[in-house]
């Protein structure tokens, strides 16, 4: 369903640059014992990232430096891995225990001095594969109690966004809304449905919002024209213009379109789910009539239910 990387990155750092947001995740993702050490002040993201220019296309990395109820500080280190399927996710763990010597360095080099500050490593699981290592870095070693002095030795804590239900990824609505929105970039059928679901009046007016679709414009393969004008109908009329002005190189040559055009089971099954989200269950006649439409007929009743008031506008312009 996905056709880069590069976008993950951006629309990452979208939903995690402000520290608001930031603090809210860290809040619902760091462990209790941790978060009951946090000051109330938001965290500050730092500059810089310290994952190499090859890999930025499988990962992405924040930097926030939060403040304690002692009055000394840590750094939370956030890393997204986009994609599992190009190495074994224990590689991952060698990259955390590198940065946090990396943030030690950079401490020490901007005339820093002891002690540093602590690192918390958190993991967003991004990838196609469920997370499955070790709670600690030690795990990945085998050693008597000899050598175990002289193997490293950090935890860390993971957000494994294949394993979180869309309900429960955040208390703030626009968080919840992007990152389902980056999980079902991975591939699901149902992703209008559960889109529409997580899309209340407070992630429309969202000033990041037209960020979200410009994601799934461009990382979405199963987004055609109609799902797009259904998702974007609550937008203002200038996002919408916005969202319609960055789509028309992906449809104007019409290959989009002619992905779905012959799939009329799943533009049958796009109407009957904008028919439903709007005006409640569809009756079985409905249901049946829909079935027997052609696509071109289907692609304008979807974008007349964008505007009409009611199931039987929907069905029957003329009708007031």
């Amino acid at each position: 369903m996905t056709r880069g990387s590069s976008h993950h990155d951006h629309i990452a750092k979208t939903l995690l640059g402000r520290p608001a947001t930031a603090a809210t995740f860290l809040r619902e993702r760091l462990p209790p014992a941790i978060v009951a050490l946090m000051s109330p002040d938001p965290p500050v993201r730092l500059s810089g990232s310290f994952i190499d220019s090859d890999q930025r296309d499988s990962d992405t990395d924040l930097l926030c430096r939060i403040g304690l109820r002692s009055g000394g500080c840590a750094l939370a280190q956030v890393l997204i891995e986009h994609d599992g399927r190009r190495r074994p996710t224990s590689a991952v763990l060698s990259k955390l225990l590198r940065y946090i010597a990396l943030t030690g360095e950079d401490h020490f080099a901007s005339g820093g001095k002891p002690p540093l500050p602590p690192v918390i490593p958190l993991v967003i699981c991004h990838g196609t594969r469920p997370w499955a290592e070790p709670p600690d870095y030690s795990g990945l070693y085998d050693v008597g109690p000899e050598l175990a002095p002289f193997v490293p030795k950090f935890a860390y804590t993971v957000f494994d966004m294949r394993t979180t239900v869309d309900e429960e990824r955040s208390c703030d609505p626009f968080l919840r809304f992007g990152l389902a929105v980056m999980k079902l970039a991975r591939g699901r059928r149902d992703f209008r449905r559960r889109l529409l679901a997580l899309a209340t009046d407070e992630v429309d007016r969202d000033d990041r919002i037209v960020q979200l679709f410009i994601y799934m414009i461009n990382v979405y393969t199963d987004l055609d024209r109609p799902t797009l004008d259904m998702l974007a109908a609550p937008l203002s009329k200038e996002e919408r213009d916005e969202v319609a002005t960055m789509a028309q190189r992906l449809y104007a040559d019409g290959k989009a379109d002619g992905r779905a055009e012959g799939r009329t089971e799943g533009k049958t099954e796009l109407l009957l789910e904008m028919l439903e989200y709007r005006f409640g269950p569809v009756p079985n006649e409905v249901r049946s009539r829909v079935s027997r439409l052609d696509p071109g007929s289907i692609t304008l009743m979807v974008r007349r239910a964008l505007e009409a008031a009611s199931l039987e506008q929907a069905l029957n312009p003329r009708k007031d």
